[in-house]
């Protein structure tokens, strides 16, 4: 985690100081990396939600996700985030947001469907991204 922190602090860095030798004026620079940097943590979840194709559900759409969803809200004692499913043959799962108002649990159709086979239904792979938003400021 924080080589990972340090990585994208560099990388942020380095596109400042590029930034600085294109733009010939570091105040303007400066200002509009920090515009960039404001844009990138406001809109994190929706940018998120966007590279992984997704899509909002509601409880008739995805009865089995929400009801997932719904169980380890009541065994957290948490609110219950928005609910996604990302169009992807691969099992997984992630939450995002910046806080619990704006939290999205997002499945992927693989995940959904792994579920049939699996007596947990489900909980393995959202408990993880649950967990997440029941911890957030």
């Amino acid at each position: 985690m924080v080589a990972t922190a340090f990585l994208l602090g560099l990388l942020f860095v380095t596109f400042t100081a590029v930034l600085i030798a294109l733009i010939k004026s570091a105040v303007v620079a400066v200002v509009l990396a920090g515009a960039l940097l404001f844009a990138q943590y406001w809109f994190s979840d929706r940018i998120a939600l966007y590279a992984m194709n997704e899509r909002v559900v509601t409880a008739q759409e995805a009865p089995e996700l929400h009801g997932v969803v719904d169980r380890l809200c009541a065994l957290a004692d948490v609110p219950k985030p928005a609910v996604a499913i990302a169009d992807s043959d691969v099992p997984n799962a992630f939450a995002t947001g910046r806080t619990p108002r704006s939290a999205v649990v997002c499945a992927t159709t693989g995940s959904c469907a792994d579920w049939t086979l699996r007596s947990s239904k489900g909980s393995w792979h959202t408990s993880c991204p649950m967990s997440h938003t029941a911890t957030w400021p």
